[in-house]
């Protein structure tokens, strides 16, 4: 081929590549990579400038292979792009371009460590290379090495902090690495400089939601015992409008806190939801005696009052609330209503209550603020969002005046008032990090950060209605509700919408082996591995669909490396030890199961050990562990029983 041809094909090869490099960035972290584009490079200048190619005839030899390359690269022809870009080495085995390609070539390809191995030595032949750091660190992350993709994930922000790829990646890089106020802190920065990104909104709320879990999890084995751990496990219930069970552990807090004015308020909303006003106002009572000059017990008992048709009582007590404190009184009401991501459910009783009491409010003249602040509260708890933003829109803006000096807590608990979540966040660490043992501190920042998960999946839902993040909110939503079906038919939707996108296969076979479709689940799981050949669960799960289908030699190899990824993924050392005494290596049975021991929860590794050892001969220990699987579940009986106890609540 002549050189000047060359050259010509060259340009246009660039331009098709910096177009495919710009596309990528509509891709945020490892459940979003699909295919990156290649390093845009200028060839035929580097290759001119190279000492080293040793005649022109090789220099041809090398952009022809080069471009071959490339051009099967960008036509998803994986293995022919390795072959041509391993020629080019062979050719000109200096050529720090051809490293970084073919590392992302790799990396196409899932092969994480031989992407690592070739954008290293691009980075050693040539410090600086945009793209590499970038690319390098997120083969770290997906090789189960944060810690390690941290720092040049980092480097590559500093590089280029438009680059949204980086800026998302470093957000996952830290959440794996165990760094989770780190983490939000990033995605944060992301969101705010890509503002209207959809995967960002995503990924952020995702973020949120995650953490708020993990930390409530975490809580409630901190507070046992305690009136916060009963309040968490209100809220739960109360969030399926199990409102016997709510109530149950509520008035168990009480007894364990009689000083805790927000069990009561708490109580207050499960009658209220309930349409019991007056039980709901005898708490709210109760809670006054507590705090008299409380805004928030203020607000709602004047609420409850006009709920109740005493309409003078309630406007008076709503006013009060107004002066103590309007941000805290208006956010007792839900107000305002920006932020949410449906509207309130009430219930029938409650709505003809509510109704009932907006028609009184409406016909009342002249108008007040108080009278449109529980007008725009009423509208806002029965469900019509648009009619709480017109009420409220009739507001004057509630003052800003910074109380510099409350202390730290009271400046967050003020934050949140004015849905100011962000610097309610901040004053809650900065609180926490001189009080680790506040539990009511680290209960008011899992508060705060689902309300951020809420308010970046809202924006979302704004932003971008149709896409298929939706659906993945949705079916996520449906996994922790236990609502499969619906999940399921979620998944299917985003699979359909985005075929290649990793996570949604490990969610369809999870949910298809749960049922007991292991034809399904392998399919979808296998093909998650594909794409994300370390999935640490993803491996798990495989591995016990191999083990229930006898296949105990594969289903080491899975179970291995998903251990070996997470040494904390508890249930694979159960089927782990399984597959092993299939096999009769009944040494690494005993062995793993060992290992798992600590965290075993429902007494399955117990028993698998149990079994082991008397297979072994072991009878003696044998028996100990059985009685061990034994007291196991007996405690479990006992700790279930004691939460029906306090489930049970009585209606007044």
């Amino acid at each position: 081929m002549r050189k000047s041809a060359l050259q010509d094909r060259a340009r246009t090869l660039t331009d098709v590549k910096i177009h495919y490099y710009q596309s990528m960035f509509r891709f945020r972290s490892r459940s979003f990579l699909v295919f990156p584009a290649v390093i845009p490079i200028a060839l035929v200048l580097s290759l001119a400038g190279t000492a080293q190619v040793a005649s022109s005839q090789i220099q041809d030899q090398v952009q022809e292979h080069f471009l071959a390359a490339q051009l099967a690269q960008q036509q998803g022809r994986l293995d022919d792009a390795v072959g041509e870009y391993r020629e080019v080495l062979r050719l000109q085995p200096q050529l720090p371009e051809a490293y970084a390609n073919l590392g992302i070539v790799y990396y196409a390809q899932s092969k994480f460590s031989d992407s690592a191995e070739a954008l290293s030595t691009a980075a050693r032949l040539r410090p600086g290379m945009r793209g590499v750091s970038l690319w390098r660190g997120i083969d770290e992350v997906r090789l189960n090495r944060p810690a390690q993709g941290v720092p040049l994930l980092r480097e590559a922000v500093r590089l280029d902090p438009n680059e949204k790829l980086g800026q998302s990646w470093l957000g996952t890089a830290l959440w794996d690495a165990g760094q989770m106020d780190a983490a939000l802190i990033q995605l944060r920065k992301a969101a705010t400089r890509f503002p209207d990104d959809p995967d960002l909104l995503f990924a952020l709320g995702e973020a949120y939601g995650k953490a708020a879990k993990q930390q409530s999890m975490q809580l409630l084995e901190d507070s046992a015992g305690t009136a916060i751990s009963d309040r968490i496990y209100a809220s739960t219930y109360a969030a399926d409008h199990d409102w016997t069970k709510a109530e149950g552990h509520l008035r168990r807090a009480i007894l364990r806190d009689p000083n805790s004015v927000d069990a009561h308020l708490d109580l207050a909303e499960v009658f209220l939801n309930q349409a019991q006003p007056q039980a709901a106002l005898e708490q709210l009572e109760q809670a006054g005696a507590l705090a008299p000059n409380s805004a928030t017990v203020l607000a709602k008992s004047g609420e409850l009052l006009i709920l109740s048709g005493r309409l003078p009582d309630g406007l008076s007590r709503i006013e009060q609330a107004i002066k103590f404190d309007e941000s805290e009184a208006l956010d007792a009401l839900g107000l305002p209503v920006e932020g949410r991501i449906s509207a309130s459910e009430a219930s029938a009783g409650l709505l003809a209550l509510c109704v009932a009491a907006e028609e009184k409010l409406e016909a009342m003249q002249p108008s007040s603020v108080a009278r449109d602040v529980a007008l725009a509260g009423l509208y806002a708890r029965s469900g019509d969002d648009a009619a709480a933003a017109r009420a409220y829109q009739r507001l004057a803006p509630a003052a800003q005046i910074a109380k510099t000096t409350e202390s730290v807590f009271a400046q967050a608990m003020d934050a949140m008032h004015r849905h100011r979540y962000d610097a309610a966040e901040a004053a809650l660490l900065r609180w926490l990090a001189l009080h680790p043992g506040d539990l009511s501190a680290r209960y008011e920042l899992v508060v705060v950060r689902r309300q951020v998960a809420m308010v970046q999946i809202a924006r979302l839902l704004a932003v971008a209605p149709d896409s298929y993040h939706v659906h993945q909110l949705l079916g996520q939503y449906y996994v922790d509700r236990e609502e499969d079906e619906k999940a399921l038919a979620e998944y299917l939707a985003v699979a359909a919408a985005r075929p290649n996108l990793p996570d949604v296969h490990f969610w369809l076979g999870h949910l298809y082996w749960k049922h007991g479709d292991a034809d399904h689940a392998f399919a979808e799981l296998t093909r998650q591995l594909e794409l994300d050949p370390g999935h640490p669960e993803a491996n798990g799960e495989l591995g016990a669909v191999l083990v229930a289908e006898d296949r105990a030699a594969e289903a080491i190899l899975h179970l291995e490396l998903a251990i070996h990824s997470k040494p904390d993924l508890w249930p694979a050392y159960a089927q782990l030890g399984r597959a092993y005494a299939m096999e009769k290596n009944y040494a690494r049975a005993e062995e793993v199961l060992k290992r798992g021991l600590a965290h075993d929860e429902d007494a399955a590794t117990h028993y698998q050990l149990a079994m082991i050892l008397r297979a072994e001969g072991k009878t003696a220990e044998a028996a100990q562990v059985f009685a061990q699987v034994r007291a196991i579940k007996k405690e479990k009986m006992a700790a279930s029983s004691t939460t029906d106890t306090a489930s049970q609540g009585a209606t007044p």
